[in-house]
């Protein structure tokens, strides 16, 4: 390879790897000032000013405001939980066990994050008047794992499952309600239930029928 087109390609490598950080370093401030704030009351020049950046720099990674609640949505919710939905076949060849395994340490993440416990709050909180907020989580963090779920059952019929949506809403379900009246209304402090507990039941129900 001549020099001069190495010199660019590591170039070009540098400018992408500055783009991400600097992406990054704008999700970060953004959650910080939307969790402390509300989506109502943030504006992109607070966020631009957590960030220390110029708030054109903010929108050259992302067009508008949703944009950005989006971002937060997917850093606190799919990155965290780490699944790679580009690729489900692993996921597809669990046995049913290992499957019910696999949701509930996903589900375990998300129940111990007190930064997602926010995140749930200020959805709830701001539906309302922002149902559009709503939207893009049903579509960014529901309907993915619903897929998920439904994917699966319908991958295998040994199960006789005969409605694999309505099985994939009671595994999701089940996680969600127990994280929302355990940890975000503090139902832990008056009747803890722990998880290990919902995914033995989950487990009786789906593979010893």
């Amino acid at each position: 390879m001549p020099a001069d087109l190495t010199v660019t390609t590591n170039i070009d490598s540098l400018k992408k790897v500055h783009s991400r950080s600097k992406r990054d370093q704008i999700v970060q401030a953004a959650i910080k000032v939307f969790l402390e704030n509300g989506y109502k009351a943030t504006s992109m020049n607070r966020v631009a000013q957590e960030a220390g950046v110029i708030k054109a720099t903010i929108y050259s990674h992302f067009k508008d405001k949703e944009q950005l609640f989006i971002a937060i949505i997917e850093e606190l919710t799919v990155k965290k939980i780490d699944l790679n939905y580009e690729d489900l076949d692993p996921i597809m060849a669990l046995s049913p066990d290992q499957f019910i395994d696999l949701i509930s340490s996903k589900f375990s993440v998300l129940m111990n994050d007190p930064q997602y416990h926010r995140l749930f709050r200020l959805m709830v909180g701001e539906s309302e008047r922002f149902p559009e907020l709503a939207t893009i989580y049903v579509k960014t963090v529901i309907l993915r794992g619903m897929d998920l779920a439904t994917q699966y059952f319908d991958h295998h019929p040994e199960l006789r499952i005969e409605d694999s949506a309505a099985m994939a809403h009671i595994c999701a379900g089940s996680f969600v309600s127990l994280m929302a009246w355990q940890q975000v209304l503090g139902g832990n402090k008056l009747r803890p239930l722990e998880a290990s507990r919902v995914k033995n039941m989950l487990r009786a129900l789906i593979c010893e029928r």
